[in-house]
């Protein structure tokens, strides 16, 4: 990690709790199993989310606009709702379950 502290890795909890608009990396918590709608939109900065295999859904406009996100893994993902990852234009490897997805 760097002395500025950018490259630390961020714990998201869930509910209602807000990001920073510059996080880099974030981890989701083990008790989240919904990313809400919009939870992560203008994440600009984002380059690293480390996800869970408990994690069901991801709304709406969920990760909308974070354009430095490169790679994410979605092992346990049964649901990715409309737009989730619209504007992600980074976005170029993207890994899912053992046929745990029922509907993007």
């Amino acid at each position: 990690m760097d002395d500025e502290g950018s490259d630390e890795i961020f714990i998201y909890t869930g509910g209602e709790q807000v990001l920073p608009r510059n996080v880099r990396r974030v981890r989701i918590d083990k008790s989240v199993k919904i990313i809400p709608a919009r939870a992560f939109q203008y994440r600009c900065s984002l380059i690293y989310v480390e996800f869970h295999d408990g994690i069901e859904i991801i709304d709406k406009w969920a990760f909308t606009y974070c354009d430095s996100l490169r790679l994410i893994k979605l092992l346990g993902v049964k649901v990715i709702e409309m737009a989730a990852f619209f504007e992600c234009r980074g976005l170029t490897d993207v890994e899912f379950g053992n046929n745990k997805l029922e509907t993007i």
